[in-house]
């Protein structure tokens, strides 16, 4: 038997926010104009999935939180059907935006679509589900999670499954040996920003060493840079699939993604291609790069992916990062107003009205994870009786 025949192709994308001019056509499933080209990638592989960033609503509902509150209409769940998506993960920081029912109108819609979801639910132990699918005769896991943010699941309230590497480790003792391979799906990371964390890497590849097949990151709104580690692709964030730029002043880093093709032999690793696009820049949906731009797109990817491979470049490359955005991570921080925070941005205010000691207090409650939980709860608090 020709083992080519039974190898398995998974192609795996990002962020898709199907709103703005683009919910028309999702709406009425017209899925050449949202893939366009790209559909020849979804139709030739065995198993699609993407990160359905937003909640698919009847009506808005949106929480409290910081940052906008994105939704779609119930109806665009057609779209993902026509563009022929199996499985979208729900494990974002966007998905409960508009609470609980606006998730669970979501988790109708796929179930009512025959779409399968992984990494939200009812509850904290239905988000923590790895979804099963077996393919040519292989069980594939598929197992989605999402950094702590407004979208979170508890074990009595709806919501994404929550990054918790002691569960992670958990679940893997409960079903590694009952599956084939196992693909986690990772939303998180810095936005915007173009390299993965040295921590970030570190989970990644602990996920990696504890069993997981893959691992396939979203959420930056860019592409970061791959790596194959111990035989195995970690894809640190594929940018955005489908996402307009509501406020005009996105960089051309968001318009830019690919698609990462998973490829399963009968056996051995797991290798993988990438397919660059364009999304909603000049025109509505995402396209495959002309042949320039890929050249161009490639050589920048592939020379961050070997970049990521010298730790001190990566600590380096963090440390500018974050000098950059001091003063507005700093203004949150001491919930400066605007007028504080732009005195903040030239070191005044913060010279002035903070003594080294509160700054050492602060840093404390920050790094000291015993603090970091008091802290957390005492806001937790905050906010539930607001």
């Amino acid at each position: 038997m020709n083992s080519s025949m039974n190898k398995i192709v998974l192609t795996i994308g990002g962020d898709v926010c199907p709103s703005g001019q683009i919910e028309k056509f999702f709406c009425s499933g017209e899925s050449e104009k949202i893939f366009h080209d790209l559909l020849d990638e979804f139709k030739e592989a065995d198993l699609t999935i993407v990160n359905l960033e937003v909640p698919l609503i009847k009506k808005e509902n949106p929480i409290l939180k910081s940052g906008p509150a994105l939704s779609a209409k119930a109806e665009c769940i057609k779209g993902f059907v026509e563009s022929g998506v199996n499985i979208v993960s729900l494990a974002n920081n966007h998905i409960l935006d508009h609470g609980a029912e606006g998730l669970l109108s979501t988790l109708d819609n796929c179930k009512d679509a025959g779409i399968d979801y992984v990494g939200a639910g009812r509850c904290l132990d239905e988000a923590k589900k790895v979804l099963v699918k077996n393919i040519k005769g292989k069980k594939i896991g598929f197992y989605a999670m999402a950094e702590h943010e407004f979208s979170i699941a508890s074990p009595t309230s709806a919501g994404a499954n929550p990054l918790d590497i002691i569960d992670f480790v958990y679940m893997l003792q409960t079903c590694r040996d009952k599956l084939d391979h196992l693909i986690v799906l990772y939303h998180g990371g810095v936005e915007h920003y173009s390299y993965p964390s040295s921590e970030m890497m570190k989970r990644c590849r602990f996920m990696i060493d504890m069993g997981a097949s893959a691992v396939i990151c979203s959420h930056c709104h860019c592409a970061v840079p791959y790596e194959l580690y111990n035989g195995c692709p970690i894809m640190y964030g594929l940018g955005n699939l489908i996402f307009e730029d509501f406020f005009e002043k996105a960089k051309s880093e968001w318009f830019e993604g690919y698609l990462t093709k998973l490829i399963i032999p009968e056996a051995g690793n797991i290798s993988f291609e990438i397919v660059p696009y364009q999304q909603s820049r000049g025109f509505v949906g995402a396209k495959k790069m002309k042949k320039e731009s890929e050249s161009i797109f490639l050589k920048s990817l592939q020379k961050r992916s070997e970049e990521i491979q010298h730790s001190n470049l990566i600590e380096e490359k963090w440390r500018e990062y974050c000098s950059c955005h001091a003063y507005s991570y700093l203004r949150c921080l001491f919930a400066y107003n605007k007028v504080l925070g732009k005195l903040n941005k030239y070191k005044i205010f913060s010279k002035l009205f903070h003594s080294q000691h509160s700054i050492l207090c602060s840093f404390d409650m920050v790094q000291c994870e015993s603090h970091r939980e008091v802290i957390y709860q005492l806001l937790k608090n905050y906010i539930s009786r607001n």
